[in-house]
This record gives C-alpha cells, structure tokens and sequence, in this order.
C-alpha cells in the first residue's frame, strides 16, 4: 500500500480522538459542564473507538499483510472500504453528540457494520486457495465482526418500535460488544501476532495453529453465555458455557507456549521495549481469560454485573490494555516511521496512563462492593485521561516516515 504511512498515522490520531473524547466524558463527571449530555458523548466515544481507531488499524494492518499475497489492482478495493469506513466514523461523534440514536447516527453505524461485511467478503474470495497462518485468524475475525451486527439490529428494531425489555435490550449490547471485542478485536490480534512471528522464522505448525484456532473459536462463539449468565438458562446450556471457556483457556495456554518455545527468536528480533510490550499485553490477556474462567462462579458472575466500574474495568483490560497497545505496539513495528526518543517517551508514558486507568477502574471495582467511594475518584480519572491523551498527541507528532 502505497500510502501506508498516511494510514498508519490518521489511525494514530484517531486513537487521540478516542481520548479526547474520554477526557469530555470524564470532565463532566469531576466538574460540570450543562452544554454535553454525557450519555450521548459516551455514544460517540464508544462508537468511534470502536470504527475509527480499532476497526480502521485491524483493517489497514490486514491489508498491509495481503501486499505481496493479491496484486495491487485487487487490494485498490480495499481502499476504498478504508475510505467509506473512515467517513462513517467521523459522521459518529458530531450525529451521537447531537442527539444520540437517531437517523443519521444510525445510518453513519450501519455503513460502517456493511463495510465489515463487504470487506470480509473481499478477503474469503481473495484468499481462496491460499495457505496462511494468519489467514483463519483474519477470516474468523471478520466472521465475527459480521455476526455482531445481529445485536446492533436488534437494538435499532427495539428503538424504532418501542418494543424494548431491560433482559432484551442488555443481552443484544452484550451480544454485539462480545462478538467485537472477544472476536474480531482478539482474533485479529492473534493473526498479526502470528504473522510477526512467522516474519522472523518462529516456528508455528499447522497442526497446533489450527488447535488453538478452533479452541478459541468455540470458545468465543458459545463463550457469549458468560455475559448472559444473570438470566435464567437450563443447566445444560450452563454447562456447554463452562466448556467452552475451558476451551478458550486451553487455547490461550497452547499460544503461551508458542511464545514461549520462540522467545529466543523474539529477543533477536524484537527490541527490548517491543518486547515489554509484549508481556504487558499478555498479561492482560491473561487476566481476561482468568476474569472470563471466574465468571462462570454465579457469586462472581453476579458482582461482575451487578457494578457499573467493574464493567468498565473489564471492557477497559480488553479494549486498551490488551487490544490498543498492541495495535499501537504493531503500527512502530511495521518499521514505517523512525523510532525517534519523543515517540518511545509517548509509549512509555501510554502505557503507564493506560496501567494506571485499569488500576484504578479494578480499585473502584473492589471498593464498590462494600459501597464505599474512593476521595476525588472522578478528578484521580481525569489526570489519567488527559495523560494518555497527551500520550498519544507526542506520538502523532513524533511519527515521521523513514527516508528510503
């Protein structure tokens, strides 16, 4: 892709958005400020972290991976999805923070979920008969990225109708965040890891790729039981949820040690900050299976539904912890931009504000269980915000391209 830089760094300022947005949302929250309905900027927030930094990141880094597997002329498609998926994504923050759910909201979240079905449509007959470690990855993250579209359907047919139960509209947003962020979002995390690693000659066999790959995906598809578990179930259905979580459990141990069988190759080739980054997300990733194992106690299951902050916490492990750094981790390491000492510092200082957010969020998680609320909580969240706001502003400007 020609213009992989450009890409690479809107995405980057796009995050950005992402977190000036939060700091809004956490603004109103410490001070007031009349003018923002906080319901509608968390709208946007979330819709556009969603479609316009990490749906749009997963898209260009695919892309990047099929330069050299499909022509140029074949990947020119692409960018156009890249362009239709970016303008829905900005038409979301000004609609949501207008008014919410309304036509032009709804309409700018539709295109976005039909780019994905397009796109993974585009990717199935371009790959057909091509053998790739990455490529059930990719394809089974878009899968899922396609099936989550049953929830936002869902919701839009509630809303227009009327028709809404609490039980109902709480399974169909679960329903969709599930399928996103424990499907697409992951899944196609763990292809680009596999293909990094394929890059610098680790060894991965089909054989145990594909083991881990069907672990993981039954576990993701009957998984989404664990975010049901406070409705009523017959004892079976419980049962086939347990299985599966210990199904995606024995595939995230199975990719641990692939890790771990060519952690030499990685100290090699990877430098030591790529590598921290490497352990940090893995170490979220860890404390997400471990939450998502603990889930299926009912006590557990519902506390972790019961408080609005744990919630967010869990969301917030996934979404920034695991999924961001690594994505942020994967755009320095495409060796398109130089790694200059302002954009190492912006990293750093990332990865400390996104440390400091999740440990704060499971703190209030803790406490809120005997009610009792943390002194200056809302302005403690602030800081954080506006750090990993000023985090990602040095980045962006400290991107430059290297010279050929």
């Amino acid at each position: 892709m020609k213009n992989i830089a450009f890409w690479l760094k809107f995405s980057v300022f796009n995050f950005f958005l992402v977190a000036v947005l939060g700091v809004l949302m956490r603004y109103k929250i410490a001070y007031s400020l009349p003018i923002v309905d906080q319901k509608h900027v968390q709208e946007a927030h979330s819709h556009f972290a969603f479609y316009g930094w990490i749906t749009l990141i997963i898209y260009v880094l695919i892309i990047r991976y099929l330069h050299g597997i499909i022509s140029e002329q074949q990947l020119k498609k692409y960018h156009t999805l890249l362009i239709v998926n970016a303008v829905s994504a900005y038409a979301m923050i000004p609609s949501f923070i207008y008014n919410g759910y309304y036509w032009l909201s709804i309409a700018a979240s539709t295109a976005a979920l039909l780019t994905s079905f397009v796109f993974f449509f585009f990717l199935i007959r371009d790959l057909k008969g091509k053998q790739n470690i990455s490529k059930p990855w990719f394809l089974g993250g878009l899968f899922f990225a396609v099936i989550s579209s049953v929830g936002v359907f869902g919701l839009s047919y509630m809303m227009s109708t009327g028709n809404m139960t609490q039980n109902l509209y709480l399974s169909s947003t679960y329903y969709y965040l599930h399928f996103q962020y424990n499907g697409f979002f992951i899944f196609s995390c763990i292809g680009l890891l596999l293909h990094s690693l394929k890059e610098i000659g680790a060894e991965v066999t089909e054989k145990e790729n594909k083991m881990i790959f069907w672990l993981m995906f039954v576990g993701c598809l009957i998984g989404f039981g664990l975010s049901v578990l406070w409705m009523k179930m017959p004892l079976w259905i419980f049962i086939a949820i347990i299985l599966a979580t210990i199904a995606q459990t024995l595939g995230a141990a199975k990719l641990y040690l692939v890790l771990k069988r060519n952690w030499a190759k990685l100290v090699l080739n990877f430098s030591a900050l790529q590598r921290f980054v490497l352990m940090y997300v893995g170490f979220a990733f860890f404390a997400k299976i471990m939450l998502q194992l603990g889930s299926t106690i009912p006590a557990l299951s519902q506390f972790a539904f019961g408080f609005r902050n744990v919630v967010i916490a869990y969301l917030h492990l996934i979404l920034l912890m695991c999924v961001s750094v690594f994505l942020i981790n994967q755009i320095l390491a495409t060796n398109v931009f130089k790694m200059t000492k302002p954009v190492i510092l912006g990293l750093k200082l990332l990865l400390l504000g996104i440390f400091l957010n999740e440990a704060f969020l499971g703190l209030m998680g803790v406490f809120s269980i005997t009610y009792v609320a943390i002194p200056f909580a809302a302005q403690i969240l602030l800081v954080v915000s506006l750090l990993m706001m000023f985090a990602l502003l040095l980045i962006f400007f400290n991107l430059k391209k290297k010279t050929l």
